[in-house]
C-alpha cells in the first residue's frame, strides 16, 4: 500500500485522527482527484472534476488541521465518491 492510500486511511480513520497536518491533507486532496490553487490568500482552494470546490484556510503555525478541516475534507471526498473510484477500504 502506497504512503497516499496509507494517508487516506489515517484520514478516514475512526475515530477522526489529531494531528493530521496540511500537507499530507494536500497529497490526499491530489490522490482523489482535486487541483489545488491559491490566489495569494489564507486560503486553498481544493476543485475536483465534478465542479465540487473545497475552501480552506491554511493552519498556522502549527501546520495541524482542526477537527473542522478534517470534517470537511472528508465530506468532500465522500460527495465526489473518490473513496470508492480508488478503491482504499475505511
Amino acid at each position: 500500500m502506497s504512503k497516499k492510500d496509507k494517508l487516506l486511511q489515517k484520514l478516514f480513520a475512526k475515530p477522526p485522527p489529531k494531528g493530521f497536518a496540511w500537507d499530507d491533507l494536500v497529497t490526499v486532496m491530489t490522490r482523489v482527484g482535486f487541483g489545488n490553487h491559491c490566489d495569494g490568500g489564507s486560503h486553498d482552494i481544493f476543485e475536483h472534476a465534478t465542479g465540487l470546490r473545497l475552501s480552506m484556510s491554511k493552519t498556522h503555525p502549527s501546520g495541524l488541521l482542526k477537527p473542522y478541516q478534517v470534517k470537511s475534507a472528508k465530506d468532500a471526498i465522500e460527495r465526489t465518491g473518490a473513496m470508492e473510484m480508488n478503491d482504499v477500504s475505511q
